[in-house]
This record gives structure tokens, C-alpha cells and sequence, in this order.
């Protein structure tokens, strides 16, 4: 009888290490009741900063990608001192009979669920008695021809410690960030990534499958976080979407939280420019007292490309001002027509007319 049973058990857990491997996506956290079906499951409300999201990608080796990632809070600091530190989202799981374990990087424990069923597309797991999480089998149809080469995200923060910062990934493998408050690291800094990453970081995108995305998400609750991710081919803008309160599609919302913290798992160096006039993203342009709309990660595209332009010796139309804000009311005046900034008696080119390219002069507020 002993035998028989280990055998069972034995068999059981090789159909689940088969069943498990692939991709989850979290549907919902549900009350669990015996024999009742899922109309009928009451769900409990998640908590807001992993709220409908989640998910796995188990792998026969042994190793499982958490689709939210690991972020340590730093929850024993004072409010001022916490900054979220990003951990990676790579770690190991292991199965025991019906008992799945996946190991936490940051409290270096591990997680345990009850493994109640694998179907070839739903997983539901037990964490805590009387609920158990819900899990479904996705499916992409990933665009080859919808390729970026550049992807910007800008986080603005909140009523309270959110990061405020931008990056920016380029298809080349640059990577410019920029750090204002609550982060682990501030300042204008660059690195660099290999193609890898970056089709890694654009398929993560992909996955949210962009051009059917609405520009713009909100909450309906004030002093929340608002992130704006924009997306650049052949340096025009092709979208930009703004997300209030994390209120977008789950896709989205996981891939632009593990490309904003990238920069924490980045060899930086510090940005260096002959250029005086202030790293700064807080600016507009005008024209006759008519203020074209940026959102703040686009704002972040056009300060790179000021930053990285060749200075020329030209006369150009006027047309525009940009004005940076200054402390102490202490505003800098940069002129330009969308391709040339001129700072002073420098003159830079940017190789295109970015206000004509993105039609800015008739593109409405959406954002």
C-alpha cells in the first residue's frame, strides 16, 4: 500500500512539473467554498499597487519569471527615506506532490501554494485557507512588423514618496535616465543594453498589444501617480499614453514598471554635456502665447535629442520659444523652429523638425 501510494503521488507530480510549464496570467483572487463554481466565487479587492496584475512563466529548469517582479519597499524606513528598489523578476520554484514553493529574493524565503488544479488553460493555486488565486493561459499575437526605436517612461509622483523620473531605451542599446526625487539614484545619467534587453523590454510592451491601447487612463481618486509612456519610430511619435493611478490593461501596467526601475539593475555613468543650459524637463514651448501640449515623457524624448545634437553655424526662422523653468523665477529662453535650438549665440541641430514631425501646432490635448 505504501508503495502504491508513493508511486501516486510520484505520478502526480510529474503531471504537474508537465502542466505548469508556460506562461499565467492572474485572473482573480476568489473565495474559496466547496463545490462551488466560478459564477459564483465572491472576489476579495486586490491591493493597489499590484491590483489586477500578475502572473508566471515557469520554465522545466527549474526557474520562474514574476510577471510583477520583486520590489522591496523598505517598509521599516521612515516615509521619507523609502525608495522602491527593484529585485528582478527571475527566481526558483519547486514542486512537491501538489505543494509549490517559489522562493522570495528579497526576504529570502519561501512563498507556498497548494497547487488545487492544472487544466491546459487555468492553474488555480491556495495561498491562504479559505482563497485561492486564479490563473489563465494567455495569448499573443505579437506584431513582427511593430518594432520601436525608441521607448520613453516618465513617472511624475504622487501625494507622497513616488519615484519621479524618466528613461529612455533606444533600439542602438542607449539608455538615458533621469532621476528628480525618491529614487535610489538622481541625476542625468546614461548606460547602455544589448538588443537582447531592448526586444525583451519592446515585447513586454508588445504584449499589450499598443496601437488598440486608449491614450489615456485615469482614476478617479486625486494625488495618485501618473506615468506616461511614449512610443518613437523613425522620430515621430507614434503613441503616447498616459496612465493615472494604474488604471491601464494589466500588459502595460507590468511591462512599464520593470523598464522605470531598469535603471537600478544598470551599470550608469553620469551624463556629461558642453551644452550650460539646465537637465531639466520642466519646460513648454510657445508660439504667440499659444502653448503646444507634451506630455512628460515626450518632453524627456526632445531634452535627449537637444542634449545629443551637433552644433551648427546657420540663421533660422524664430518661430518658437522654449523656456525652461528656472528657480527664482530665473527662466531660460531657448529659440527654435522645431530642428534648431539656439541658447545664447550657440546654434543646435537636432537632424529633424520635431514640432512638424509630431504635428504639434494641431495635435489636440489627449494625454
Amino acid at each position: 500500500m505504501f508503495i502504491i501510494l508513493v508511486s501516486c503521488k510520484s505520478e502526480k507530480q510529474k503531471q504537474f512539473e508537465k502542466d505548469i510549464v508556460g506562461e499565467w496570467n492572474y485572473d482573480k483572487q476568489v473565495e474559496y467554498k466547496k463545490h462551488v463554481d466560478d459564477s459564483q466565487i465572491i472576489e476579495e479587492p486586490p491591493s493597489p499597487f499590484f491590483a489586477n496584475l500578475g502572473g508566471f512563466i515557469f520554465k522545466d529548469n527549474g526557474t520562474v519569471i514574476d510577471k510583477i517582479g520583486f520590489f522591496d519597499f523598505n517598509e521599516g524606513k521612515s516615509r521619507e527615506e523609502r525608495k522602491i528598489t527593484y529585485k528582478g523578476d527571475s527566481t526558483d520554484y519547486k514542486l512537491d506532490n501538489d505543494s509549490l514553493k517559489i522562493l522570495d529574493p528579497i526576504k529570502n524565503s519561501w512563498s507556498n501554494y497548494k497547487i488545487i488544479s492544472i487544466t491546459k488553460d487555468t492553474l488555480k493555486l491556495q495561498k491562504h485557507d479559505g482563497y485561492y488565486l486564479k490563473y489563465f493561459k494567455p495569448k499573443y499575437e505579437l506584431n513582427a512588423d511593430e518594432t520601436f526605436d525608441k521607448i520613453i517612461i516618465s513617472s511624475s509622483g504622487c501625494y507622497g514618496t513616488c519615484a519621479i523620473n524618466s528613461i529612455e531605451f533606444d533600439r542602438s542599446g542607449k539608455v538615458f535616465y533621469y532621476g528628480e526625487k525618491y529614487n535610489t539614484i538622481n541625476g542625468f545619467y546614461k548606460s547602455t543594453i544589448s538588443n537582447i534587453e531592448y526586444n525583451k523590454i519592446e515585447n513586454s510592451f508588445k504584449k499589450a498589444n499598443i496601437n488598440k491601447l486608449k491614450n489615456n487612463y485615469y482614476a478617479r481618486v486625486t494625488d495618485l501617480n501618473t506615468i506616461t509612456i511614449t512610443f518613437v519610430k523613425n522620430n515621430k511619435i507614434i503613441k503616447t499614453i498616459s496612465d493615472y493611478g494604474s488604471q491601464a490593461p494589466s500588459e502595460l501596467v507590468m511591462a512599464y514598471r520593470k523598464a522605470l526601475y531598469k535603471y537600478q539593475n544598470l551599470k550608469l555613468s553620469q551624463f556629461k554635456t558642453e551644452k550650460d543650459f539646465p537637465l531639466s524637463t520642466m519646460f513648454r514651448i510657445d508660439k504667440r502665447k499659444k502653448t503646444l501640449f507634451l506630455a512628460d515623457s515626450e518632453r524627456f524624448l526632445l531634452l535627449n535629442e537637444i542634449l545629443n545634437a551637433k552644433q551648427v553655424e546657420l540663421n533660422f526662422k524664430e518661430n518658437f520659444n522654449l523656456t525652461i523653468f528656472g528657480d527664482e523665477d530665473k527662466d531660460i529662453v531657448i529659440k527654435t523652429n522645431g530642428r534648431f535650438f539656439k541658447y545664447g549665440t550657440k546654434i543646435y541641430d537636432i537632424g529633424y523638425n520635431f514640432i512638424e514631425k509630431n504635428n504639434l501646432e494641431i495635435r489636440e490635448e489627449n494625454y
